[in-house]
């Protein structure tokens, strides 16, 4: 398995002159929004082939179907959740031949949540821990426990999430 990435010329200022050099870079061969559940669960099948209820398995499964299609070059995207997707890097050269695949790692794999999700979680309230519970009582001044007191138990304990049916 390899991820495919092209060769693409840019300005490199790090000694403080500008220099155009060749890089690898991730090619752009996916559609936006990369392998979509419909997808991702036909990899999963062929991969797998759980039944319902095997969750903790497929959940291992999904996992490693993850890590295979970011292998091949594909990011994957979870509806309601988000894409997954690698970055790829390499020294900078002066010719395009030179930069091969020995030349070429991933740099990072990360995740991007989905609009809904961040948007969802951007709107979670928050909520402080009373200070009685992690500082020392030498460290408690007169406003710290007025606050813990206003603050009041009922805020304090956990409210269960919303859930989308």
């Amino acid at each position: 398995m390899a991820i495919p990435y092209v060769v693409r010329k840019k300005a490199d200022l790090t000694s403080g002159e500008r220099k155009e050099l060749w890089y690898g870079v991730p090619s752009k061969i996916q559609d936006r929004g990369g392998v979509q559940n419909k997808e991702l669960a036909q990899v999963v099948e062929m991969r797998g082939g759980f039944h319902r209820g095997q969750v903790e398995g497929i959940l291992v499964e999904v996992a490693d179907a993850i890590r295979y299609l970011l292998s091949v070059g594909q990011s994957v995207t979870i509806d309601g959740l988000g894409t997954f997707q690698t970055a790829l890097t390499s020294p900078g050269f002066e010719r395009p031949e030179q930069v091969t695949p020995g030349q070429v790692s991933v740099s990072r794999v990360y995740f991007v949540a989905n609009s809904v999700l961040r948007d969802r979680m951007k709107k979670t309230k928050c909520m402080r821990i009373p200070f009685k519970y992690y500082m020392p009582e030498s460290m408690l001044t007169k406003n710290m426990k007025k606050a813990d007191r206003e603050l009041g138990q009922t805020e304090y304990d956990i409210e269960e999430p919303e859930i989308d049916e």
